[in-house]
């Protein structure tokens, strides 16, 4: 024992770092990070700028190494271009660049790779890589990121791996040359020595905790945070448009490269022709589904739909807590309130998408304006990147809600949305009569309509409309086939020869749902119209006429947790468990607070016992087969751990003796 060499604590050591399979490694880390962040901002110019750096930087820093030689002005032109990059994003913040802080991240990792000299400045580039990656996870909105995750984690690992390795060869060559004498070498504790493991075993047990556990959507503690400048200018009623330029089309068109941007101008005009592109406009994150409202509009004249009243209601902000009140008359939450965050894509109008029943909005403007029918009003068109969020009720009205909706209708409704033009013909009030013939309630009435112009055909490119004519005759009897605003409008125009109080919106689909994520991607072709039925004492109630639109435009309940939807009700036991999971009750918050931490320390303890079990298995693996006696087995597994501990490595010309 008096031979015993006492454990010394760790030294930062700050000498060059040699191994280039180290420098590989981290590197390595690096660039899955900026490719993930690269992936989900789309700035592959500054991608390619800061892997060119990247990679100059791991090989002038390399070769200096092996040299022994630095050269001096490199290490101020660093210094130099580091701070330029801070200032660019800086700038970029203030100017509107696109993601400047993924820029400033990208460009810093590239730059500092000529100043990564020792083991410690290798560690700092690896948390480099994190940082980019972390970046990368704020954005990402599908599984591609998991697998950029488990890269980086396996490189990570084989980093640590690595070095154990390099470490050992360094102790062995100390032991080789001077074989006399016992170096006083620096030992790690058990526990110092296999906190890094543990840490990366963490990561991935949670990883995949977060992957396989609820985690609650409908309720967040914390709003997200804008970084854009907030829009100066006042609410603008009519319709900025700047993502796609506006062309009419009638007659015979080239179906192969047709394209318009229907929907969202301050008039609707039936007769135009055409297709939408499959461009992504934004991600939606939502626990609830919704169609992307945008505005509506009440007027019809045979061939286009227009809003009547264009003036604004200026909403009022509260300064404090910074979100404006929609409707400040408003209950405000009730027991199935939802918040979406919208991600702009692409440039867009200055129009708000919100879903159900919006009551608060989370927007960086000086003021909001709102029109007469509900749609929400910015100074400017929405920028690239801008990202705002809404506080909802669910729209989700039971049928036997609607059928009992019984009272008197306020004029400002029915003088505004029973309007009807004198081009509407006798034979389309007369086929609405028709149809809802069996009706007892406007509800029947509303379902009999829909579920009819359900049985007509879709068609992008239906015949022209010719002069003189009315789009919604022509639709019913001449055509029978249209695109949504056809289907919208015939329904419209049907309700209204009914009494009916009804009008024509124009918004977005919910979109592709990703359940890993919980995003809804929202493209062009997903823009769409739908109809607006007023009920007495429960307000405006949406429905689809078109057909090949799945689901409901009312939202329903919210998801309680993200993967709620991986889980079908309907396909569930019939236990009451099942029930009350399916509808999000009570029960949850008991699993939430008592049954999910027993289950990720189990998931916990799962993961470390498969880890022991596989160290083991490699341990076998490397005591040789002839070693059939248990005893001898023992001695290898004890000088194998042995080995770990005083991080040595044998050659395979040495002995264990």
């Amino acid at each position: 024992m008096a031979n015993a060499q006492p454990i010394l604590p760790i030294n930062i050591d700050r000498s060059p770092e040699p191994a280039g399979r180290l420098r590989a490694l981290a590197a390595g880390t690096q660039i899955v990070g900026m490719t993930a962040e690269a992936l989900v901002t789309g700035l592959w110019g500054m991608w390619i700028i800061a892997i060119v750096l990247l990679v100059v930087g791991h090989v002038y820093t390399y070769r200096a190494i092996q040299s022994g030689k630095r050269t001096p002005w490199v290490r101020v032109a660093a210094f130099v271009a580091f701070h330029v990059t801070f200032f660019w994003m800086f700038v970029g913040i203030f100017a509107g660049f696109t993601y400047p802080q993924a820029q400033f991240a990208m460009l810093a990792t590239g730059v500092v790779t000529f100043e990564i000299w020792s083991r410690m400045n290798l560690n700092a580039a690896i948390g480099l890589g994190m940082a980019n990656l972390y970046v990368a996870a704020t954005l990402s909105r599908g599984w591609d990121f998991f697998f950029f995750l488990v890269a980086y984690m396996v490189l990570w690992l084989a980093y640590l791996w690595t070095a154990d390795n390099v470490d050992g060869q360094k102790q062995n060559v100390v032991r080789v040359q001077q074989p006399a004498q016992r170096p006083r070498t620096v030992r790690r504790s058990p526990l110092v020595m296999w906190g890094a493991r543990f840490a990366v075993l963490m990561a991935i047990a949670f990883t995949l905790v977060f992957i396989l556990t609820p985690r609650f959507a409908g309720r967040p503690l914390f709003m997200p945070v804008t970084l854009r400048l907030p829009v100066e200018q006042e609410p603008s009623a009519s319709v900025i448009n700047p993502a796609v330029p506006l062309v009419q089309i009638q007659g015979e068109v080239n179906r192969d490269d047709s394209e318009y941007y229907f929907g969202f101008a301050d008039q609707i005009d039936l007769s135009y022709r055409g297709g939408l592109s499959n461009t992504v406009m934004m991600h939606v994150k939502s626990p609830a589904w919704s169609y992307w409202r945008g505005y509506a509009l009440d007027t019809y004249d045979g061939r286009t739909w227009t809003q009547s009243d264009e003036s604004l209601e200026t909403l009022p902000l509260d300064e404090q807590r910074g979100y404006f009140h929609i409707d400040p008359t408003a209950a405000g939450y009730t027991d199935d309130w939802f918040v979406q965050s919208f991600y702009i894509v692409e440039d867009m109008p200055n129009i708000l998408w919100t879903g159900g029943s919006p009551f608060r909005v989370y927007f960086a403007s000086r003021e909001l304006g709102k029109d007469v029918t509900g749609g929400l009003r910015v100074g400017a068109a929405m920028q690239q990147g801008t990202t705002y969020s809404v506080i909802s009720n669910s729209i989700d009205f039971t049928p036997e809600e609607l059928r009992a909706a019984r009272g008197a209708i306020p004029d400002s409704i029915t003088t505004r949305y029973l309007r009807l033009p004198g081009t509407v013909t006798e034979r389309t009030r007369d086929l609405a009569r028709e149809v809802t013939a069996d009706a007892a309630t406007d509800y029947d009435r509303v379902i009999s309509i829909r579920d009819h112009l359900l049985t007509y055909e879709y068609d992008f490119f239906p015949p022209p409309q010719p002069p003189n004519t009315d789009a919604v005759d022509l639709f019913l009897f001449e055509d029978q086939r249209g695109v949504c605003e056809h289907y919208v409008s015939s329904m419209v125009v049907m309700l209204r020869s009914l009494d009916i109080p009804a009008r024509f919106v124009v918004g977005y689909g919910s979109g592709d749902y990703n359940p890993m994520s919980g995003y809804y991607t929202v493209r062009a072709n997903d823009a769409h119209a739908w109809v607006e039925v007023y009920f007495p004492e429960l307000g405006w109630v949406p429905f689809d006429p078109t057909p090949g639109w799945e689901g409901d435009p009312q939202t329903g309940p919210a998801d309680t947790w993200v993967f709620s939807n991986l889980v079908d009700g309907a396909n569930l036991p019939s236990l009451p468990v099942a029930d009350v999971l399916a509808a999000g009750g009570g029960l949850l918050t008991l699993i939430g607070s008592v049954i999910l931490p027993l289950l990720s320390v189990a998931v916990i303890a799962g993961i470390v016992a498969m880890m022991v079990w596989l160290m083991r298995r490699y341990q076998l693996r490397r005591t040789p087969r002839y070693h059939t006696d248990a005893s001898r087995r023992a001695v290898f597994r004890a000088y194998w751990w042995a080995q770990v501990r005083l991080r040595l490595r044998r050659s395979p010309g040495r002995t264990v003796r």
